[in-house]
C-alpha cells in the first residue's frame, strides 16, 4: 500500500494487502483519534495517539 495511512485504505484494497495489514496491526502501540484504527507504528495513522501500557 505504500505510504498511505490506514485511514486512506479502501475496502477493496484490504483483501489484496492482508499480509501487510497483519504486520501493521499485530502489536498495536498507537490508535487513531479520528477513526479508532490501531497500528504498531504512528506513521500508519493520520491522528496517532500512543496507547498506555497496562499497569
Amino acid at each position: 500500500m505504500g505510504s498511505k495511512t490506514l485511514c486512506e485504505w479502501r475496502r477493496h484494497e484490504i483483501p489484496e494487502a492482508l499480509g501487510e495489514l497483519r504486520k501493521i496491526v499485530r502489536k498495536p502501540k498507537f490508535i487513531c483519534t479520528k477513526c479508532a484504527r490501531s497500528a504498531g507504528e504512528k506513521e500508519y495513522l493520520c491522528h496517532p495517539l500512543k496507547l498506555k501500557k497496562k499497569a
